[in-house]
């Protein structure tokens, strides 16, 4: 199946309206049909030994209330749009993985979960955002969001390359006819001159991209070091950050990508985590 087939995949976990919001959006940007997932999962070893079918039942009734709140978004905000919707009996982890190999996106709320389930595996749009075969979109539940005055903005190291990030920086400016800003983190201690080379070096990358984008307008900043603090800065305005990652699953995602662990925790705006070989497929 082409690309172009596949759905946005929204993953719904609670009651999330901003997650489900997105991907109602985002499915009307791409015109691609809607698919709502609710993952429950009965505890593992031993289950039947302590959950009797009234509890069974109430789990999935819960799961049902959870399937209702996303129906009632999309109805408000996109009536006429296609869209399934599926209760899963699986790890959220495990059943989304999967799913996200034959999505066009996976569009996630933020991991709001106390420390001790992250480290049980609780952290389930930081593990997608590492792993799942497609762009991952984490949208935080926040009571102040951001105000996506600030358009798109797209973070690319020295140390990667970032023609997947940046082709999918540019469909979305495109798609929401908004500005994009390529913010350039040089290496640390890059000395003057190669500061400047590294700038010039972004500018004939990033015309290029322009040329296939000639109606979204470009703004780029290079800075040295880490750019995280002012990843997390620009999703106080940005309607989208986009960084990139790498495709590989073997690299430990915290080690290989710092930024996006750090940015996801604490946005204010929506997150796509993008595989660095985004697109060629």
């Amino acid at each position: 199946m082409h690309r172009h087939h596949f759905p946005v995949l929204v993953g719904v976990a609670d009651k999330q309206p901003e997650a489900v919001a997105y991907a109602v959006a985002e499915a009307a940007r791409l015109q691609r049909p809607l698919r709502v997932v609710h993952c429950w999962a009965l505890p593992a070893g031993g289950a039947e030994l302590y959950l009797d079918a009234v509890s069974v039942d109430a789990m999935r009734a819960d799961g049902e209330l959870v399937l209702d709140e996303a129906r009632a978004v999309v109805a408000e905000t996109a009536p006429t749009l296609e869209v399934e919707y599926d209760m899963v009996n699986g790890s959220p982890a495990n059943i989304l993985s999967q799913e996200a190999h034959g999505a066009a996106a996976l569009v996630l709320g933020s991991d709001d979960v106390p420390w001790f389930e992250r480290f049980l595996g609780g952290e389930v749009a930081g593990h997608l955002a590492r792993t799942a075969a497609c762009p991952v979109i984490v949208v935080p539940e926040r009571t102040v969001p951001g105000t996506g005055a600030g358009g798109v903005v797209v973070t690319i190291d020295g140390d990667t390359s970032a023609a997947g990030p940046l082709r999918y920086a540019f469909e979305q400016a495109d798609a929401r006819h908004e500005p994009l800003h390529v913010l350039h983190a040089a290496p640390e201690a890059t000395l003057s001159a190669d500061f400047q080379s590294h700038h010039a070096n972004l500018a004939e990358v990033v015309a290029g991209w322009q040329e296939q984008y000639p109606d979204v307008e470009v703004h780029r900043s290079t800075t040295e070091g880490a750019p995280a603090e002012e990843c997390i800065e620009a999703t106080a305005q940005a309607s989208l950050v986009v960084i990139g990652r790498h495709h590989g699953r073997s690299t430990p995602f915290a080690r290989a990508r710092p930024i996006a662990m750090t940015v996801l925790r604490r946005a204010q705006c929506p997150v796509a985590v993008v595989p660095l070989d985004y697109g060629r497929a």
